[in-house]
């Protein structure tokens, strides 16, 4: 389970691809930017949207071998405390708070999580209609501009209570349900508790929204168990989803070895020559071939890439409310004994002293503060990604940035500029990605000989 929150736009608009924009000023046959896929879910909204997160249940239905969450227990949430907390989301708006307001939270994307949400289908079926029912008696503009939004393992998606909540919600809800990939990816990871593997009933719960929702928008969660089949992962979701998007990334946490790079890269080529081969680009956008990807990063770019840092919010299932999911103990490990706590429903944000000094703490935090020099000189800093709660797992402080990933995003970089110039190539266009990573970046995972072709492929 990783971070499902999309990076800020501003990177893409910090970088460059000579090869996207020379086909994009052609009217040519891609399907998305990368703008279009990070916002496209928010389309509905007049002005800008706020993400706020309720965690209904720290119980899941699934044992991933991946996921962060390693303390889930027969918690829940109940109602009460979702009436309460929808009634301080209209009290902190009238206030015009810090972090609720009309400029900032115009639209609300009301995100349910657990563990596994639909395990609490009725609570979330219930707490929509209170927040319904609220927004219609105050007028209020969040009575139209607001939007569900759940990520699911798609284990109970079938059931009836579930059947009829997508019915009831489906002109205001998005459904993610989890595929991995193909059978055999799937299944190394997402497991029953018993050992028992998921992909079956998955896929019948994907192919279900498809039809309701005509789209199937999913994310591969790729770690050192199932980076070797990422390509046939790929394959089969595009063949048998057919989404308009395709995210996928690597697990941030530890257990990365460089052999792995080695697969991803490999994985990756086979994916873009495939890409490229079926013209898969016109229907399909893959973010592991991001169109900002691989480039370095001015001096003037400081935000944090994480929007874990007050840009969000959650509510956990006792009220608290967190800059992010994964600081709720259902995630972050008992050693920590400060919890990253910025309020709660009862007594609002900012109360007291330790949940001042968080705010303060997260809101210092930039890309210089929590980055080596070694990251903050990289040639191929852009589209490289981290997780500030996970920071704070293993170190202690968001403001350490864990690398564990760099080699993995070194040969994704490579992958991306072999795709996009093959595909220039294809297309007979003559602008080339530039190859940026060095060759000693490059080494340890290609070999020369694959190298010097990368670089003959980008003049």
């Amino acid at each position: 389970m990783v971070c499902s929150n999309k990076p800020d736009i501003h990177f893409s608009e910090l970088t460059n691809n000579p090869v996207y924009d020379s086909i994009k000023s052609k009217g040519g046959p891609l399907k998305l930017s990368f703008t279009n896929y990070g916002d496209a879910y928010l389309r509905a909204f007049e002005k800008k949207c706020k993400s706020v997160t309720f965690i209904v249940t720290h119980q899941c239905s699934l044992r991933c071998t991946y996921c962060y969450e390693n303390h889930k227990e027969d918690k829940h949430m109940s109602l009460d405390i979702g009436k309460r907390c929808v009634d301080f989301l209209f009290e902190e708006d009238l206030k015009n708070s810090k972090f609720i307001n009309s400029e900032d939270c115009n639209g609300i994307l009301i995100d349910f999580i657990g563990g596994e949400p639909l395990l609490e289908v009725k609570l979330i079926d219930s707490i929509m209609d209170y927040f319904l029912h609220k927004a219609i008696q105050l007028n209020h503009r969040w009575k139209t501009q607001f939007a569900i939004s759940m990520s699911t393992n798609g284990v109970d998606l079938m059931k009836p209570d579930c059947l009829n909540f997508i019915q009831k919600w489906k002109n205001k809800l998005s459904i993610n349900v989890t595929i991995d990939g193909n059978k055999e990816l799937h299944d190394k990871c997402r497991l029953f508790p018993n050992g028992d593997p998921s992909y079956d009933i998955a896929i019948k719960s994907a192919l279900y929204c498809r039809e309701i929702f005509g789209d199937s928008p999913t994310k591969i969660t790729l770690s050192p168990d199932n980076i070797s089949y990422t390509f046939e992962a790929v394959k089969d979701i595009i063949q048998t989803l057919h989404p308009s998007y395709l995210h996928g990334n690597p697990c941030f946490e530890k257990g990365w070895e460089i052999e792995h790079s080695t697969i991803y890269y490999n994985e990756l080529k086979k994916i873009a020559d495939w890409s490229i081969q079926n013209r898969i680009y016109e229907n399909c956008y893959i973010t592991f071939f991001d169109t900002f990807l691989g480039t370095p990063l001015p001096d003037t770019e400081t935000k944090n890439w994480c929007g874990g840092t007050g840009d969000m919010l959650a509510f956990d299932i006792d009220g608290n409310i967190y800059p992010c999911l994964r600081y709720s103990p259902v995630s972050i490990p008992k050693h920590l004994s400060e919890p990253m706590i910025i309020g709660d429903i009862y007594n609002g944000f900012l109360k007291k002293e330790c949940q001042r000094k968080c705010i303060t703490c997260l809101e210092s935090i930039t890309r210089q503060s929590q980055s080596t020099q070694e990251c903050l000189e990289c040639p191929i800093a852009s589209g490289c990604s981290w997780c500030s709660a996970y920071n704070y797992e293993v170190f202690g402080t968001p403001n350490k940035r864990a690398t564990f990933i760099c080699d993995l995003h070194k040969a994704r970089c490579l992958a991306n500029n072999y795709y996009w110039n093959m595909l220039a190539k294809s297309l007979n266009i003559k602008e080339r990605l530039p190859l940026n990573v060095t060759k000693d970046m490059a080494l340890p995972i290609i070999p020369e000989s694959e190298y010097r072709m990368l670089d003959t492929l980008s003049k």
